[in-house]
């Protein structure tokens, strides 16, 4: 089985289990908080290199702890070269309100780059799924990974239209919402993720939950496991290597 994971925080796993993941066959595409997390995500992918792509980025939530943002924009700008994909970045509205609008300015400057250079972008849009929608809009985003997607789903056909994705997060073992996008994303536009290290409901996100993710999924949708896997191969592809 190949694993894809598109959203994880491999900053904050230790070498001996991304070594792990690695061994396994799993792909892992690492995103980035900030400046530091960037550098360690790039440093990552350059021992791994079959197994991982590297996104820099500034999260939203790391604008709480910024005196300058616009001194951590800079810097992660200077990686951008060198990186895979752009991510983690986007606008959120339920959990941060305080910062919307340094998020926004920060989200206009990386993605706008990210456009630049033809990479992907890695999105969190947590309460803010039509704000982040417009921006990539404007920008003329063709690349987009929409990470643990849990918004409207009358946006999913105009996330199809574009030819975004929708990540579901393997937490979907437990939250419900989560079943509901993978029955009514279409199987062009899905991928899977952990967006691990972190706690859910009593689940210890990593890549290890995604085999068990990925046979519910394919119950939902109706399809044999090797099927879907093979969907959601193809699909990282045409994101990452298309």
């Amino acid at each position: 089985m190949t694993v894809v994971d598109v959203h994880i925080h491999l900053a904050e796993f230790t070498r001996e289990k991304i070594e792990e993941f690695v061994s396994r066959g799993y792909i892992l595409v690492g995103v980035a908080e900030d400046y530091e997390t960037s550098l360690k995500v790039l440093e990552l992918r350059d021992s791994y290199p079959e197994n991982v792509k590297a996104c820099v980025g500034i999260h939203p939530w790391s604008l709480r702890n910024l005196e300058d943002y616009t001194r951590e924009l800079e810097l992660v700008s200077q990686l951008l070269p060198d990186a895979d994909c752009v991510g983690e970045v986007g606008l959120d509205k339920k959990f941060v309100p305080e910062t919307f609008h340094q998020q926004l300015a920060v989200f206009r400057e990386l993605a706008g780059r990210a456009v630049e250079r033809g990479v992907p972008l890695n999105v969190h849009s947590a309460g803010a799924w039509r704000e982040v929608l417009e921006v990539l809009g404007e920008l003329g985003a063709k690349k987009v990974v929409l990470h643990w997607w849990t918004g409207p789903l009358n946006l999913l056909l105009e996330l199809s239209r574009r030819g975004y994705f929708v990540s579901v997060n393997a937490a979907l073992k437990v939250q419900e919402k989560s079943r509901v996008i993978a029955r009514e994303a279409p199987l062009d536009a899905l991928l899977t993720e952990s967006d691990g290290p972190y706690e859910y409901r009593g689940l210890s996100l990593s890549p290890s939950l995604i085999p068990e993710a990925l046979q519910i999924i394919a119950q939902i949708k109706g399809l044999a496991v090797d099927e879907l896997e093979r969907a959601i191969y193809r699909n990282f592809t045409r994101v990452f290597t298309a």
